[in-house]
């Protein structure tokens, strides 16, 4: 009876030390990383919403385009660093009017005969975000889901109204009253791999939102607009 009670006893060591190996080797592939990087072209595009923007200036739909570089660095099969460098255009249709001067620098509903009220942001925006993927990541081709978070941090590169009257195209410089930076937090949902059979240029696609915690425009009547971007991007 000792004998079968040590014997026991000893697979019941024996096994015990054999599942906490199989653990470490399992955590140990886990944390692996299942390659060293990746650099995506992107290009998203979207729907934009101004909150904010006072009820005198009537506001149309307005619009987003990004164009850049992305790149990821996995830490393990679960999560990534994903840094990018984009140009980014914005468009916001407001039915209002600059009166720049020297005393004062603020915006006035639009005068009759002047139509087609647009103002164009071009910025070049830095983000820093994390990745985590639903499942194992264990390679580039992978199908997967993802959740994708950070900031981004842009620099105006112009600000242009634009507006028709009298039949002619005219514009006016911002640059005056625009913010010279911005800063958004970006959340996103994204699908890689072979879910894009059809389409084998293309690694992922993401759809999500940006709020912008400041401003475009720093002029006394429009300085609490807030923007948020609905985006859909794609990275080949």
């Amino acid at each position: 009876m000792k004998r079968i009670k040590l014997t026991k006893a000893s697979l019941i060591i024996v096994l015990f030390i054999l599942s906490q190996n199989l653990l470490a080797q399992n955590a140990g592939s886990a944390s692996k990383k299942p390659y060293k990087s990746q650099t995506y072209f992107s290009f998203g595009a979207g729907v934009s919403l101004l909150q904010g923007v006072t009820d005198n200036f009537y506001q149309d739909g307005h619009g987003n385009v990004q164009l850049g570089l992305m790149k990821e660095l996995p830490f393990n099969k679960r999560v990534s660093f994903v840094t990018g460098l984009e140009l980014e255009r914005l468009t916001y249709n407001l039915d209002f009017f600059p009166v720049l001067d020297e005393n004062k620098q603020t915006f006035i509903q639009a005068p009759d005969g002047i139509k087609y009220t647009r103002v164009f942001q071009n910025s070049l925006n830095l983000s820093a975000q994390a990745r985590f993927y639903f499942k194992e990541n264990s390679s580039k081709e992978t199908s997967n889901i993802f959740l994708q978070t950070g900031l981004r941090a842009g620099y105006n590169l112009s600000t242009t109204f634009s507006f028709r009257e009298n039949d002619q195209n005219q514009s006016v410089n911002l640059s005056e009253v625009a913010s010279p930076f911005n800063l958004q937090a970006e959340l996103m949902l994204g699908f890689k791999g072979n879910y894009f059979k059809k389409l084998e240029i293309l690694n992922a696609s993401t759809f999500g939102f940006t709020y912008q915690f400041n401003s475009p425009l720093a002029a006394e009547n429009v300085e609490n607009i807030r923007p948020i971007n609905l985006t859909w991007r794609f990275l080949f």
